[in-house]
């Protein structure tokens, strides 16, 4: 599916201009690039010609865990890691779908544990098998150890819906990061 990062696009008009089929369109009230996949046939002239890199074919699934208290709002005041849920999201042809809730069991056993204690960070890991992506508002200093099996994405906003459309617009960006041996981590906004 070919997306347009808005994180990216500068709005400079030349994938307007280059679309044989009038598939992209300028939003002038936001300043980026949109895509009508409906017109697209699929020629890939925007993705040669972007000077951004801010369009892209995205294709597969990514797996996203957002760290919450109240299965509402993402955890507030404290990192990833001390999350009592771990909301499992699935990202497959442009849409995030809420698949389920796993608890942090190593939280419930002992809130004492201290940042960057190395137990906690493989016990989150083993409740976070086949995530590829973890959200939250703040991560703790096991960061160091878990962006070697995940991307770290740090959200400003609370609302978990919010949330989900901050993901889905910075897609591009969340899968560069996946792909990048030496991972930092993302602040998306």
């Amino acid at each position: 599916m070919l997306m347009i990062s808005e994180n990216r696009c500068v709005g400079c008009g030349i994938c307007v201009k280059d679309c044989p089929s009038g598939a992209v369109s300028l939003n002038i009230d936001k300043g980026v690039a949109v895509l009508n996949c409906e017109k697209c046939m699929g020629c890939n002239l925007c993705i040669q010609n972007c000077p951004q890199d801010a369009i892209n074919n995205v294709e597969g699934e990514l797996v996203f865990a957002i760290g919450t208290d109240d299965g509402k709002t993402v955890k507030q005041n404290d990192h990833f890691g001390m999350s009592r849920i771990f909301q499992i999201w699935k990202y497959s042809n442009g849409e995030l779908t809420f698949q389920t809730e796993r608890k942090n069991a190593k939280y419930e056993e002992d809130e004492t544990r201290i940042h960057g204690d190395l137990k906690k960070a493989e016990a989150i890991t083993s409740v976070l098998n086949g995530v590829d992506v973890l959200v939250g508002k703040m991560m703790g200093p096991n960061i160091v150890q878990i962006r070697k099996s995940f991307v770290p994405v740090i959200v400003r906003q609370s609302n978990i819906d919010d949330v989900v459309e901050v993901l889905k617009r910075n897609i591009i960006e969340i899968i560069d990061e996946k792909e990048k041996k030496d991972r930092r981590g993302l602040v998306l906004k």
